[in-house]
């Protein structure tokens, strides 16, 4: 979050904010994408909250890997336990008719 005056903060450290496309319909073991595959993810089970006052701004990060927080995603579909072969991640966020893009933030009157 970013505040009127220009200073900016994280509004939680990960947790349950997070979600590994891998592990996108909450099964046990991964189901692995598939190079140029589109997906679609829901992040509709996140759980955040924040009070963003007048001329506040919000940043929504998406990244390939939060190793501080989680185990590593080496991105080659191989146990980050027994592995170090590691691959390139490319993200895409595609903003299309045939594949539209959106975030909601709903707002609760307080």
């Amino acid at each position: 979050m970013w505040r009127p005056d220009g200073t900016a903060h994280k509004s939680h450290e990960p947790g349950l904010d997070v979600l590994r496309a891998s592990y996108r319909n909450e099964k046990p073991e991964p189901e692995l994408l598939k190079p140029g595959e589109i997906i679609r993810l829901n992040f509709d089970h996140l759980l955040t909250s924040n009070l963003f006052r007048a001329g506040h701004r919000i940043r929504i990060q998406i990244r390939a890997l939060s190793s501080r927080h989680f185990s590593r995603n080496l991105q080659s579909g191989e146990s980050e336990a027994t592995s170090s072969r590691m691959c390139p991640a490319h993200i895409r966020i595609y903003h299309e008719p045939d594949h539209p893009s959106h975030i909601d933030l709903p707002v609760i009157p307080h």
